[in-house]
């Protein structure tokens, strides 16, 4: 662990959500080969989904490095392959810096943020966001149903 992350605290999270029927994955702290090798198996079952729209939000990332990047580059290819949109939000300068170095932004579709203020349609009655923590220290990774931006919590009936 880099900086002064406590043994307690996480180096790295992520969170899932849906909005305008993206599914947006949050990804938080230091993306480095632990947070590859327990993040990766997730990642890769959002990016199954054929046809999927996906938007990996970079913006609280601190720390990136090669296994980072490949952690991206494998999300980009599995979603080329199966017809889906893979849209990457801008992250702090070290990491955009990364990514132009590394000679991997050009192949990403990159925004400022996510929704567009242009794009975004009015609020819902009922909020249709599903929230999923999953956090470095718990390995077991909560599966979610993403409905579409249309419908109103999971498709299954339950409560997130």
């Amino acid at each position: 662990m880099r900086g002064d992350m406590g043994a307690d605290e996480p180096a790295f999270a992520m969170r899932e959500r849906v909005a305008c029927g993206a599914i947006i994955i949050e990804l938080h702290g230091e993306l480095d080969i632990l947070a590859e090798q327990m993040l990766g198996p997730r990642m890769d079952a959002l990016t199954e989904r054929g046809r999927a729209d996906i938007v990996i939000d970079l913006r609280r990332v601190t720390f990136m490095d090669a296994s980072g990047l490949r952690l991206l580059i494998r999300a980009r290819h599995r979603m080329l392959c199966r017809g889906g949109r893979l849209r990457v939000v801008r992250g702090v300068p070290r990491v955009s810096r990364l990514m132009r170095v590394a000679g991997v932004e050009t192949a990403f579709d990159v925004v400022d943020a996510f929704p567009p203020a242009a794009d975004r349609p009015p609020a819902p009655a009922v909020p249709s966001v599903q929230l999923v923590q999953t956090e470095f220290g718990q390995p077991e990774f909560a599966q979610a149903e993403f409905a579409p931006a249309e419908e109103a919590g999971p498709r299954d009936g339950s409560v997130a």
